[in-house]
């Protein structure tokens, strides 16, 4: 959440160029909040977030949809976000 999603893309981008493939197990995994997906889901804490980012870093909180576009442009194939941690999610993204 610290990088803007033109530096996300160019990182993930070399990221997958250093792993092997999905079927040799290759994959990276995020660790990051992933905010709700609509208003109502948005809890005061993921806001608050969001807006320090913003105020901190050139990055900010992004959603499901956010993701997906920065990993299909950064040429990944697939992913898989599982929340586990609270407000972060673990994100598995696939080459």
């Amino acid at each position: 959440h610290f990088w803007s999603d033109e530096d996300c893309i160019k990182i993930l981008a070399q990221c997958k160029k250093a792993i092997p493939s999905r079927e040799m197990g290759g994959k990276v995994i995020i660790i990051d909040i992933v905010l709700g997906s609509s208003l109502e889901t948005i809890t005061e804490t993921e806001l608050l977030m969001d807006m320090l980012m913003f105020i901190c870093t050139r990055g900010r909180q992004r959603d499901e949809k956010e993701w997906s576009t920065i990993f299909t442009k950064a040429g990944f194939s697939n992913y898989k976000i599982v929340k586990k941690l609270g407000h972060r999610g673990v994100i598995e993204v696939y080459p």
